[in-house]
């Protein structure tokens, strides 16, 4: 039996086997998926979605699951981010990976395909699920949001967000306010002076949140890298510092010096 996706080239997935998509949303592959399977009713149904690590745990429930043959057709396993697997995790997998049973079909998905290691790439067979947002009435910073959440797209579209005060982000569970609201705060600040500049930077950086601390430099990533003031060389080395927090899997960061690197960095030439 295979499951196919439409609109996506060689999407066919096959029981015996072992994949992993990649796309530009992992949203965007849930819609999808969830498009084609019924999530509530599929018996055989495991799904691994992180908040934090992928650790030896989960690659354990995954193992436990696929001991006992199905009671439909087959069993479907669908690992969300799994570039966040753990090494002990990671190694723990791949003989599963390698050899899945023939009625199992173990599905990775992750918009970092390089940041797998090379051991879980060799073994799954790569599939590609381009996302396109729907509308041409986002700008850059819409479009670039759309690319990391598909829902985001039509949330925009309806102006379905909310921008929050400065002693309201930190507590926001909801990410599009706290994005939006970062992006109309940090364009509201660099019009201000250095000096009101840094005791905006000095009372961001009292906020020791790792999924604040990930989304804000989602948000400078963008601007660094649209940013004409700032030479390529450190276009760069922000960009690398903002890329090495999306990866991690552990918040052991000096918050302080982070926030002040990279939006004093953000602030190129008007320093």
């Amino acid at each position: 039996m295979q499951i196919n996706v439409e609109n996506a080239d060689g999407l066919n997935l096959e029981p015996g086997n072992s994949f992993c998509i990649v796309s530009h949303s992992i949203s965007y592959v849930e819609r999808i998926l969830s498009s084609i399977i019924d999530v509530n009713n599929l018996q055989d149904l495991l799904i691994i979605k992180p908040e934090n690590n992928i650790g030896i745990e989960e690659i354990r429930r995954i193992i436990d699951f696929l001991d006992f043959a199905p009671q439909g057709e087959y069993k479907l396993i669908l690992v969300y981010e799994a570039d966040k697997m753990t090494q002990e995790a990671a190694n723990a997998f791949l003989k599963t990976l390698e050899e899945p049973p023939h009625y199992a079909i173990i599905l990775l998905i992750t918009t970092r395909w390089n940041s797998l290691l090379p051991t879980i790439r060799s073994r799954v067979q790569k599939r590609f699920l381009k996302f396109v947002p729907q509308s041409d009435k986002l700008n850059d910073f819409e479009r670039y949001l759309a690319f990391w959440d598909a829902e985001f797209e039509d949330r925009i579209l309806s102006h379905d967000y909310q921008i929050l005060a400065e002693d309201e982000l930190a507590d926001s569970e909801d990410v599009l306010n706290q994005v939006m609201s970062i992006k109309a705060m940090i364009d509201e600040y660099l019009q201000k002076g250095i000096a009101e500049y840094v005791k905006f930077i000095s009372r961001v950086s009292k906020i020791n949140d790792f999924r604040f601390l990930k989304n804000l430099t989602k948000v400078v990533a963008w601007m660094i890298f649209t940013n004409k003031d700032l030479q390529i060389e450190k276009k760069i080395e922000y960009l690398k510092i903002c890329d090495e927090i999306q990866r991690s899997k552990l918040a052991n960061f000096n918050y302080v010096l982070t926030y002040y690197t990279l939006l004093l960095g953000l602030r190129g030439e008007k320093q």
